[in-house]
């Protein structure tokens, strides 16, 4: 669940990339240490903190899928990409991986592809929901998966959080 700062109306929400099309996608937006601030939202900041991985995190000697197993809990959101060129598609192992590596209730946050429709229903397959969008792979529309997830995340986190009682008059 996304972080919320009352005292300073801030939001974070922390967002997994993961697969071919990783640091290409990261590469588009305008990151700053790892951060994208979006725009103020009824006097609120929202932030989105991203960490970007590679098409098969557990492979080689696995350090790269260790840290995405000590993060995984804290994200809030996944984007799934799929390779610009050959050799950079997704894997399969990799997919299957991370969703068991998803806890319970996590199974559910939303998820965005920036890749081809056969990631997508594999997701699907898998999650048995639908992603928030199916984005083809080019660097023009890497903002627009992102746009998708902040949307799904701020609807779906914050809209259930009841708002304060108004003040009791003595």
């Amino acid at each position: 669940m996304p972080t919320v700062d009352s005292d300073h109306h801030a939001i974070e929400m922390r967002v997994v990339v993961l697969g071919g099309a990783s640091t290409a996608l990261l590469a588009q937006l305008p990151l700053r240490e790892g951060s994208l601030t979006l725009g103020s939202l009824q006097g609120w900041r929202p932030t989105m903190v991203f960490r970007g991985y590679g098409v098969d995190p557990w492979a080689s000697d696995g350090a790269e899928g260790r840290d995405l197993e000590t993060f995984l809990p804290y994200a809030d959101g996944l984007i799934l990409t799929d390779g610009l060129a050959g050799g950079a598609h997704y894997s399969s192992t990799a997919v299957e991986r991370l969703w068991r590596s998803l806890g319970p209730n996590q199974r559910g946050i939303p998820t965005a592809v920036f890749g081809f429709h056969a990631l997508a229903e594999e997701w699907q397959t898998l999650s048995g929901v639908e992603p928030v969008a199916i984005v083809d792979p080019r660097p023009e529309a890497a903002l627009s998966v992102v746009k998708a997830v902040a949307g799904a995340l701020l609807r779906s986190r914050l809209r259930s959080i009841p708002p304060p009682p108004p003040p009791v008059s003595v």
